[in-house]
């Protein structure tokens, strides 16, 4: 055996007259194996999503494409094509032609990519398994029909199965621009719609229409054309060795991509960002591997007598300096090992059993659990990478192994034991301030404290709470703070919740919502009753000034039982309080009291508990947190119409499209609210005047 390594190994598994050597080899050895779980967890991660958008684009795209470097079209009827075609290993061959068009249907228009594709193109993709509504079909006799993205379909406002056809112009190649009636310059060409498809891909969904290849080369004026040739091979054949052999068959005027080069921006953006990810944990691995320096160091000094006698038998520097580089080595090497042992039981758990869920709601993403996948490749690289800043980190205390450096030893070891005693002081100093999760209770909160706490949000501003995800100096900040105040069922707490009272034992915790009165979220019409994201009760409780009343007082009750000695002044605050919510209620009655249409749309249900105040009916767009669908869009604008809404109300953190959609087709004005405002007595009296007809759009 290699002199060097067995006494490497007998120094690191023998026990030390300092016990606290040990203590410090094993947290190096589980501070490196928990590095190495977080690289193999988190690669593996990413090598999931990317497997699962590779199988989301396979859904579309072909395993090869054949295109033309230099023309926007080519002749598929060559004799290198032909050639190409009776290829053993090509199961399928699909000519496609591709181009931008206008689509109109019923007043509406938008530039969409039609792809006019050959009748086996349904053998060469799973398009049936992307199909939402209709049927795969293309041809049926004389007859024309259309499978158009979700996204387009949305646009154009149809589904399968409408009467009226789409109207398809195309400009003319060879016809110049008539000035004096330009409609001569366009084809136009009618198709069917026979179905539509979603790939939660903006890309197509969006712009995508599939045509049959007879229309498109009609509408596009083209003969036997075409723009790509798209390949399934044979299971029996190599895509990698094909697609070497088509090259070599075509040679440089054509281009053979494979999934990946057709997507080439997407895989290359999920790399660079794959492997930056393993930079930042390899820099956290490289400050974890500090210890090694400090387990070393001290094991060194303690080793003195042991150097001595190896000199007299006649070991020269190097073979010392091995010793120890060796023990240094083996320290990562086994965290190393460790890691990557459990890194890849919990990949082998979660996807055999898929523990990890992207969110609560099953259906809402595309993957219902983290996808992961395992890759030989990362297991060596990562490996290698602990081996490598391991070794680094080794270098540096054998190198200087000597006299200067055992005479300094001593001194080493007593900074390195005051800085594990400071290290392990408990838990943290805990500062005169108070945690909220949203501004608006930061509102309450700082009117009764005074000046005697400080009030923060957990949630900023900007942020919504339903998706909000706290950094890690915020969760310190928590840590130090004298107490949580709760708001009650808010997404942020059902998430968070439970990890904040068990990592902070210490911190007391506040329900603001005892006593509250819940009301049911609204469900859409034309929507399955479901538990929305917020789960069966609304958590808008502050949206009133009877929730407004309830909070306050459980504020009260908060401080004064934080700070007894001041409760009189507590007190005071509070009814002070007390007397401006109820001269709140009593500006909001003056406008609402009177107000003729009582009837107001919000994409996002946060106004039930205002509503239900007032006297008001309140028609939610969103559902679920979900994007609304077709049957209740068309639901509630009926709605709308038949109740006169005039106010469409959208909060900032979320997109108004579908607001704006909505009050064009009812005539109303959108109006742009924030719910979470700190400034609470504000915003309450801003929704109240534009219900009359005033605030800003």
């Amino acid at each position: 055996m290699n002199l060097p390594f067995y006494i490497a190994q007998r120094y690191l598994f023998a026990r030390k007259s300092h016990n606290a050597i040990n203590i410090i080899s094993m947290i190096s050895v589980c501070s490196v194996a928990v590095a190495t779980v977080a690289l193999v967890c988190v690669l593996s991660v990413f090598n999931g999503f990317q497997e699962l958008v590779a199988s989301m684009f396979g859904n579309f795209d072909p395993e090869l494409k054949i295109t033309s470097v230099t023309a926007k079209v080519f002749d598929p009827n060559s004799a290198a094509m032909r050639q190409l075609r009776e290829m053993p290993e090509i199961a399928v061959c699909t000519e496609v032609l591709q181009d931008n068009v206008l689509v109109r249907y019923n007043g509406r228009q938008v530039i969409a990519v039609a792809k006019g594709v050959s009748r086996s193109f349904r053998e060469m993709v799973r398009i049936d398994s992307l199909l939402i509504d209709g049927q795969f079909i293309l041809q049926e006799g004389e007859i024309s029909y259309a499978v158009l993205g979700i996204g387009l379909s949305s646009a154009l406002g149809v589904n399968a199965g409408f009467v009226a056809p789409l109207e398809i112009y195309a400009p003319v190649r060879d016809r110049k621009v008539d000035m004096a009636n330009p409609i001569r310059s366009y084809q136009v060409e009618y198709a069917f719609i026979g179905g539509i498809f979603c790939m939660n891909q903006p890309e197509y969904d969006e712009n995508y229409m599939l045509l049959p290849l007879p229309l498109a080369r009609t509408l596009l004026h083209y003969d036997t054309e075409v723009s790509a040739l798209e390949l399934k091979p044979a299971p029996q054949a190599n895509p990698k060795t094909l697609q070497k052999r088509i090259r070599a068959l075509l040679g440089d005027g054509f281009r053979v991509q494979d999934r990946y080069g057709q997507q080439a921006a997407s895989y290359k953006m999920m790399q660079a960002e794959k492997w930056m990810t393993f930079l930042i944990l390899a820099f956290v691995l490289m400050i974890a591997l500090f210890n090694v320096v400090s387990s070393l160091s001290m094991l060194m000094i303690e080793k003195q007598d042991d150097v001595q006698m190896l000199r007299s038998m006649g070991a020269d520097d190097r073979l010392i300096r091995r010793i120890f580089l060796f023990e240094g080595c083996m320290i990562p090497a086994l965290g190393a090992l460790a890691g990557m042992a459990v890194g890849v039981i919990l990949c082998l758990v979660q996807q055999e059993y898929g523990l990890l869920k992207l969110g609560h709601t099953m259906g809402l993403f595309v993957s219902d659990n983290y996808p992961v996948r395992l890759e030989v490749t990362d297991l060596l690289v990562i490996f290698a990478t602990v081996l490598l800043i391991g070794l680094l980190a080794s270098w540096y205390p054998v190198r200087y192994l000597g006299k200067k450096w055992l005479s300094k030893g001593r001194m080493a070891l007593g900074l390195l034991a005051c800085l594990l005693w400071t290290g392990c002081g408990g838990a943290p100093a805990r500062e005169q301030s108070v945690a909220v999760t949203i501004e608006p209770q930061r509102y309450f909160a700082e009117k009764i404290a005074g000046e005697r706490f400080a009030v923060y949000a957990v949630v900023p501003v900007g942020q919504s709470p339903e998706t909000y995800d706290p950094a890690p100096h915020e969760m310190v900040r928590l840590a130090r703070s004298m107490a949580y105040l709760r708001i009650g069922r808010i997404g942020f707490e059902q998430t968070w919740m439970q990890t904040i009272q068990e990592n902070n034992p210490h911190l007391p915790f506040f329900d603001l919502s005892e006593g509250v009165r819940w009301l049911e979220n609204e469900t859409p019409d034309g929507e399955d009753e479901h538990h929305s994201h917020h789960g069966q009760w609304d958590p808008h409780i502050w949206n009133s000034t009877g929730g407004a009343r309830i909070i306050a007082r459980n504020t009260w009750k908060a401080f004064a039982s934080l700070d007894p000695a001041n409760e009189t002044g507590y007190g005071e605050n509070y009814r002070q309080l007390l007397r401006e919510i109820d001269g709140t209620e009593h500006a909001l009655h003056e406008l609402l009291d009177t107000l003729a249409c009582r009837t107001f749309i919000i994409y996002h249900p946060a106004l039930t508990y205002f509503a239900d105040e007032f006297h008001l009916t309140q028609l939610a767009i969103e559902s679920e947190g979900k994007e609304p669908s077709a049957a209740s869009m068309k639901a509630l604008i009926d709605r709308a119409k038949e109740a006169r809404v005039r106010v469409v109300f959208v909060q900032q953190e979320f997109d108004r499209k579908h607001a704006e959609q909505v009050a064009r087709e009812v005539g109303a004005r959108v109006v742009s609210i924030n719910p979470l405002d700190a400034d609470w007595r504000g915003q309450m009296i801003f929704m109240a005047n534009s219900l009359l007809g005033g605030g800003d759009e």
